[in-house]
């Protein structure tokens, strides 16, 4: 007989995101033949149906009915505009400890009326926010014959982009979850070997976050006209484009007559500034859906990952799974000693620099221009690349499925 499997989060289509693709991704590799699959997420367009089937799973999308909403940010927004929905959402969090309270109301109720018509034996939760977690705190007390996967994906307490109100919230979301699951899984070796500390009565699991995607044929490898960079996704707090710009602007005065460079930002916010340069010019593209991302560094010369050092190890980003798989060199703007350094460096997929060593910087920049100007293809190890699809991540989460 099949396991009813219940997954709860605040992320799922049609809204984009890498912990979207995350979820979808579960849904869609989850073994059929072992789990009917039930999702309740979080509806946050009016127009989307608030019940189908996606994947042979049923999908519930509950509402979060309430005036204290946290705002959503996008790129048609102005740096003003971005600031005051930065302000607005500090102001929420400050007066409502769970702005998502109502519809962690509704997802208690849509568990025990799920169970009622077909008896759940797993819930897997996922976080962030919290809120999904927590949302299945009273079901799980109530069913202790019910096994519970938290996926907390990043960290909890020891996220240092927290609060100390936070900080204490997620420090009893761990107790928690140290309590009453059975398997805790996250996106990376370090912050999993964080969690077995902090939860040492759980079993921890890395589940990396991975890519959807065919690897292109090294016959369709084109070459623009103009040496074309592209950065996916957005910049916050110190995670800005200051360092690669002032390299950027080095490695073009190196050679003001030939070099010229133009970058597009797909989805990118412009809350940074820009140097001006007769030989660089910028473009901004609107959110679009994955599939359209992906295409746009497919298409590229280079792809940019900028990490900040934050004292934060484990990061790899998402968008660094789906440069990967685009088979284009890897501009890497990080901590060359951690994570995402490392996984560009097994698969010799691009160039590394330290996240504020702008000599390193200007280097790797030179290094990737040099491969689209001698028109040369990256040989980078598409055999590990593939690996990282998120059907061999999903059949991990699978197998620890099996063992409960």
């Amino acid at each position: 007989m099949k396991k009813h499997l219940v997954l709860i989060t605040t992320w799922f289509p049609p809204v984009n995101g890498v912990a979207v693709n995350r979820m979808e991704a579960f849904v869609k590799y989850f073994d059929k033949d072992k789990f009917d699959v039930s999702v309740i997420t979080l509806k946050k367009d009016n127009a989307v149906t608030s019940e189908e089937r996606i994947d042979g799973a049923n999908i519930y999308r509950l509402t979060n009915q309430t005036f204290f909403k946290l705002a959503e940010f996008n790129k048609g927004h102005s740096r003003v505009m971005h600031y005051c929905k930065v302000l607005w959402n500090y102001f929420v969090r400050y007066i409502a400890k769970h702005p998502l309270q109502n519809w962690m109301n509704a997802v208690n109720q849509k568990l025990n009326d799920v169970n009622n018509s077909k008896c759940i034996n797993i819930v897997i939760t996922s976080s962030s926010p919290t809120e999904s977690h927590i949302a299945a705190f009273k079901f799980l007390d109530s069913n202790s014959a019910v096994k519970w996967i938290a996926d907390c994906r990043d960290e909890l307490s020891l996220n240092p982009h927290q609060d100390v109100t936070a900080k204490k919230m997620n420090e009893s979301v761990e107790k928690f979850i140290n309590k009453r699951a059975s398997i805790l899984t996250t996106v990376s070796e370090p912050i999993a070997n964080d969690f077995s500390r902090l939860c040492p009565d759980v079993q921890v699991r890395e589940i990396r976050n991975g890519h959807q995607l065919t690897l292109p044929e090294i016959s369709d490898y084109q070459f623009n006209k103009i040496f074309t960079i592209v950065y996916a996704g957005t910049f916050y707090g110190l995670q800005k484009p200051t360092h690669f710009f002032t390299a950027l602007i080095q490695f073009l005065n190196f050679d003001a007559h030939t070099r010229k460079v133009h970058i597009q930002f797909v989805g990118t916010p412009q809350n940074f500034d820009i140097p001006k340069h007769p030989n660089l010019t910028v473009e901004f593209i609107d959110q679009c859906t994955y599939q359209e991302a992906c295409r746009y560094q497919q298409m590229a010369d280079a792809n940019l990952l900028i990490l900040a050092k934050m004292n934060r190890p484990g990061v790899y980003s998402g968008k660094l799974f789906d440069y990967l798989a685009a088979c284009k060199p890897i501009i890497a703007v990080v901590d060359a000693k951690d994570v995402a350094g490392q996984l560009i460096r097994d698969c010799n997929a691009g160039y590394i620099a330290d996240f504020d060593n702008i000599p390193e910087i200007e280097t790797a920049i030179f290094a990737a221009y040099q491969d689209w100007n001698t028109k040369t293809i990256l040989n980078c190890d598409r055999v590990k690349i593939e690996k990282l699809h998120r059907k061999y991540q999903v059949e991990k989460l699978n197998h620890l499925i099996d063992s409960l």
